[in-house]
């Protein structure tokens, strides 16, 4: 299915480039010939992106084996420029390496999610597309980064996970929108792009996603937001949020959001057998005080089935570090503070830290009840870009974060770990001169 919608979508392209290509004239010829136009679509509007990531990974758990693992690698892109104001291709290599994976009965790199099973890096071609747009519409088709709520990047270990899709993107006034097909995707510790049947839990059952999201303003004034997907045979989900922002004086302001979403199954059922329906939503809020925020959240999941997030990461606001918050039934509260060092003097430096309660959980089968869970974190994270340093510094960042959990069954400890991230970024681009 896949050759052939790429086959039609190519086609399409061509299409698209004919008939949006503007009509030379005789006073155009001079500034926009097809010689002008291959060097804007080649050199002067082309980017070259290098992305270095490295990440450390040490879960201690109660019992071993400990999960494990130091991964480097990143990413290499190319994209060109627009071709007559039209056309656009572009193309990203990733790669994950092992700098430390141990294979043994305490330690292991397998659990990780930096590397593959065994403790193998790989190379993969994440991101391989061409786009034409007109008015302010593209369509983009093939192997491309799509970040829309429910269905997302997943970037949260060495590599993100990208998509095989056919997708048109834009907006009308203030409101952004996505509308697409995606045939498949790459998880982020996996090489090959997989269906998105196979990737919710259904091995032998190829399906593809239609996606579609809306995206209005931004949470300094009012931000509203929603997006459903359908998995024939397998699922549905749509989620919405809406939030904004108070001002109170010129140093202290309220922030304000809540979130709601509900899933099901859907035709013949293939997940578990039968149908099955749940939902999840939420409320925030943060005060603002010059440099420091303080935060109250709580999320609460339907108990008829644990909640789905196979196209990506849970974006629920209780998700931490470890654990999610969102089983069947479970209600979570959240406490947690941010202070960004610039108040001190040090810009560039912010710490947080939460602390995160579930309780009332159960097993959706059999109504049994599942342990309640404490998660601490904490998280330092630094910025070169806003200190006097060499340009050549500034793409630099470092986050170190550690997370505590502690499962209680019966008030007796179930299960502890303890877990340490360690993330390096740095991103050196070249640009064309962009002579348009």
């Amino acid at each position: 299915m896949g050759t052939t919608l790429g086959r039609a979508w190519a086609g399409l392209l061509a299409l698209l480039l004919i008939a949006f290509s503007p009509p030379a004239s005789a006073e155009e010829l001079p500034t926009s010939t097809l010689g002008s136009e291959l060097r804007r679509f080649l050199h002067d509007e082309a980017t070259a992106t290098v992305h270095v990531r490295s990440y450390l990974f040490d879960r201690v758990n109660q019992r071993p084996p400990n999960f494990t693992a130091l991964a480097a690698g990143g990413w290499v892109g190319l994209q060109s420029g627009w071709f007559y104001d039209t056309f656009q291709v572009g193309a990203v290599g990733y790669t994950t390496q092992p700098v430390w994976g141990p294979q043994n009965p305490w330690d292991t790199s397998n659990g990780t999610s930096l590397l593959k099973p065994g403790g193998y890096g790989f190379f993969t071609l994440g991101q391989a597309y061409a786009s034409a747009r007109w008015k302010g519409q593209t369509a983009t088709g093939y192997r491309q980064y799509i970040d829309e709520l429910e269905v997302n990047p997943r970037d949260d270990r060495e590599l993100p996970q990208t998509f095989e899709a056919y997708a048109l993107r834009g907006g009308f006034g203030p409101v952004n929108y996505f509308a697409g097909y995606v045939a498949a995707m790459k998880p982020r510790d996996y090489s090959a792009f997989i269906n998105m049947g196979e990737a919710a839990g259904a091995p032998n059952f190829n399906a593809g996603l239609a996606l579609g999201s809306l995206k209005y303003g931004s949470m300094d004034t009012l931000q509203l937001r929603a997006s459903t997907y359908y998995v024939p045979d397998i699922l549905w989900s749509s989620y919405g949020d809406a939030g904004g922002t108070i001002p109170i004086n010129e140093s202290f302001k309220v922030r304000l959001a809540s979130q709601f979403a509900a899933q099901g199954s859907n035709g013949l059922n293939v997940l578990a057998g039968q149908p099955f329906g749940t939902f999840w939503g939420g409320g925030r809020a943060d005060a603002v005080w010059g440099p420091m925020t303080l935060s109250a959240v709580f999320t609460q999941t339907g108990s008829a089935a644990a909640w789905r997030s196979p196209y990506g990461i849970w974006i629920g606001y209780t998700k931490q570090q470890v654990l999610d918050f969102d089983r069947a039934g479970e209600r979570a509260y959240q406490v947690g503070a941010a202070y960004d060092f610039k108040g001190a003097g040090l810009p560039g430096i912010v710490f947080l830290a939460s602390a995160t309660y579930g309780a009332n959980a159960v097993n959706a089968t059999t109504g049994q009840a599942l342990p309640e869970s404490w998660e601490y974190d904490l998280d330092l994270q630094f910025r070169a870009d806003p200190l006097p340093v060499p340009d050549w510094l500034k793409p630099l960042q470092l986050r170190g974060r550690v997370a505590f959990v502690n499962q209680y069954l019966n008030n007796t400890l179930s299960n502890s770990l303890t877990e340490y991230r360690v993330v390096l970024n740095y991103e050196v681009s070249w640009k064309g001169p962009r002579r348009r």
